[in-house]
């Protein structure tokens, strides 16, 4: 389970909420007014959200390329045209 702290507590308790992330692997979300602004997450945990994100753009990219083989491309110029440039 997660915790979830106020601006102020986290800035209170920061060392020691640093801490437990880091031993722990404990997720901490910080609210402002009551709104989820931040977390605190494992480094492992960033670097996990990171691939995830780097193979979605590499399965964009992918699709994109597909899109472009099957149904051809738009010429500079006329990208350029059509962005009034």
């Amino acid at each position: 389970m997660r915790e979830t702290l106020s601006i102020t507590q986290a800035r209170r308790k920061l060392t020691e909420v640093a801490g437990r992330v880091q031993r722990a692997g404990e997720r901490i979300v910080i609210q402002k007014h009551g709104k989820p602004v931040a977390a605190l997450v494992a480094p492992s945990d960033l670097a996990a959200l990171e691939a995830l994100e780097d193979r979605l753009d590499l399965l964009d990219a992918l699709d994109a390329l597909a899109h472009y083989r099957t149904s051809g491309g738009t010429s500079f110029d006329a990208l350029k045209g059509a962005l009034g440039t």
